[in-house]
């Protein structure tokens, strides 16, 4: 083989394990989820509920004084999945629910879940 097609396959490799790692490196430190449920409330004018989450456990049994950094809002599904959670994270949720006045409850039991890096074997 010639020197000029060493370098070009030489290249090529190269390429290949620096965009392949990238990639690997990108899914090893993103896309946990963590599937989420509970008992669906029982009131009559039951709009919704929110799910809070955060890195760290929450400082109060109310929204407004939590700490967590994020919430979703959901409709009245007693579920719920969240995507895209940094691997090697411990993340800790805890549900509210909401009344069609915008009421919102206290939060039932916290929950937490570590999302595991990526093993190789």
């Amino acid at each position: 083989m010639n020197k000029i097609k060493m370098k070009i396959i030489l290249v090529a490799v190269f390429l290949l394990i620096i965009t392949g790692g990238v990639f690997l490196y990108k899914n090893i430190k993103t896309g946990g989820t963590a599937t989420l449920s509970w008992n669906k409330g029982q009131d009559a004018d039951l709009a919704g509920y929110k799910i809070y989450y955060g890195t760290s456990p929450r400082k109060d049994n109310c929204p407004k004084e939590s700490g967590y950094n994020n919430y979703i809002d959901i409709d009245n599904s007693p579920s719920y999945i969240i995507k895209n959670l940094k691997k090697g994270k411990t993340y800790y949720f805890s549900v509210s629910s909401y009344d069609k006045s915008g009421n919102e409850s206290c939060f039932a039991e916290e929950v937490k879940k570590s999302i595991p890096y990526l093993k190789f074997k």
